[in-house]
């Protein structure tokens, strides 16, 4: 017994199969499109569902407001002012480079992976019972991701609001809490 898709596919008309016009893409090129599409679409949603802790520190720390992050460069910025790298450059990067090798796109054709995060901190929360302190705040994020290659840019968006305690990565990057969390830190 014949497979029917071997028949299907064999009976088809030759025509229905090949690609027609400069801006056709083909089935190879469509799907690595898809994938980079994807690569930015998951850029956001990593940063909002399960942002690295020394990052939320750093946005506590810094403040409401709009920060940069290039991930093939790390080069930061929080309202235009240079800041040191979040961790989520490397992060993404490495990842980024992963994937890129799982689906054989060339990583070096990728110029530009970035994020714009325009972030709201709000409501934080200093607590020292049992003689530990700890440190919560509310974050809205609003996130726009960007992969740029030779051919096209993929952009992500995602907004999100959640609550994150920061306080052991603060520490470590920071130092002790303060006492009154000041409304502007930088």
């Amino acid at each position: 017994m014949k497979s029917r898709f071997k028949a299907n596919h064999r009976d088809a008309p030759t025509d229905a199969v090949q690609f027609v016009g400069t801006n056709s893409l083909s089935p190879l090129q469509s799907m690595r499109r898809k994938v980079l599409q994807d690569f930015a679409n998951v850029f956001c949603q990593r940063l909002l569902d399960l942002p690295d802790g020394h990052d939320v520190a750093s946005f506590a720390h810094y403040g409401s407001g709009t920060y940069l992050a290039n991930v093939l460069t790390s080069e930061c910025s929080f309202n235009g002012k240079s800041i040191p790298a979040l961790r989520l450059c490397v992060t993404y990067r490495d990842w980024l480079r992963e994937q890129s090798e799982k689906h054989r796109i060339p990583y070096e054709q990728i110029g530009t992976a970035a994020f714009e995060v325009q972030v709201v901190v709000k409501d934080v929360n200093l607590r020292a019972p049992y003689g530990h302190r700890f440190a919560s705040a509310h974050f809205f994020f609003k996130c726009q991701s960007e992969i740029k290659t030779d051919e096209k840019s993929y952009v992500g968006q995602m907004a999100r609001d959640k609550e994150w305690g920061f306080d052991w990565y603060y520490e470590r990057l920071y130092g002790a809490l303060p006492d009154v969390w000041p409304t502007t830190t930088c």
